[in-house]
């Protein structure tokens, strides 16, 4: 997860410091958006119900944190976030339930076409990898107990998602619906008859900044208070918009 989000960062960087990007055909090629991202979650665990012989339902939870997105074409883009969301599973005939707090970086594929006269519309795929900072089971009544070393901290699995996006001068709003199918056993003491998997289906809305447009104007900006106004150089150079 380390080696995952310090490629995303150094990506975040160096577009950021070369917004120039790159041309292809005398093109240019490539934008980057960043920006906020809140929303809710509804999560539940695969088997959980049998392992722990009570009926359990979905949970509603959180999302909140950062997007980045870099994109090669107008229409296909690699989009990574850095969240932190909880998670978890409530039961059926009790008031309480399984609570779990993550860090996760998606990392996702992202491609946006033309559908039923909408042109902003987008689906995107990839993998989750979240770190969980802590777990409990709790009861409505304000007691708690910590889960222990029987659930794992660590999952990863795949992401699913599309969404719609509008955008704006400086950048782009965008409703995101995703769904996220957890590939580790959480509690593999339980045995091999209970694979305890997460799912996750959540929904956000996110403000990406034009991290492109937002460098040259500020660039530009000091050079304009420089003691040489003269000197000044002025740059139309931008990366390439979401159409």
């Amino acid at each position: 997860m380390k080696r995952l989000l310090f490629i995303a960062l150094a990506l975040l960087m160096f577009g950021s410091a070369n917004a120039q990007l790159f041309k292809v055909f005398g093109h240019d090629v490539g934008f980057i958006y960043v920006g906020p991202k809140v929303g809710m979650t509804y999560s539940t665990i695969s088997n959980i119900s049998d392992m722990m012989v009570m009926d359990t339902k979905s949970k509603s939870g959180y999302q909140i944190g950062a997007v980045g997105e870099f994109g090669f074409t107008s229409k296909f883009s690699v989009q990574t976030e850095l969240l932190f969301y909880s998670r978890g599973v409530r039961y059926d005939a009790i008031d309480g339930g399984i609570r779990m707090n993550y860090f996760g970086l998606p990392l996702l594929a992202k491609y946006t076409f033309k559908v039923l006269g909408l042109t902003k519309v987008y689906a995107m795929g990839g993998t989750f990898n979240d770190v969980r900072t802590k777990g409990e089971f709790y009861y409505d009544d304000g007691e708690t107990y910590e889960l222990g070393s029987g659930f794992k901290k660590y999952d990863w699995g795949f992401s699913f998602g599309a969404g719609a996006q509008y955008p704006m001068e400086m950048g782009i709003w965008a409703l995101d619906i995703r769904y996220n199918l957890g590939m580790v056993d959480l509690h593999d003491e339980a045995g091999d008859d209970y694979k305890t998997r997460s799912r996750s289906f959540g929904f956000a809305l996110t403000y990406k900044f034009d991290a492109v447009d937002i460098f040259f104007k500020i660039k530009n900006k000091r050079k304009a208070k420089g003691d040489n106004p003269e000197t000044t150089e002025t740059s139309d150079a931008k990366g390439l918009k979401v159409e």
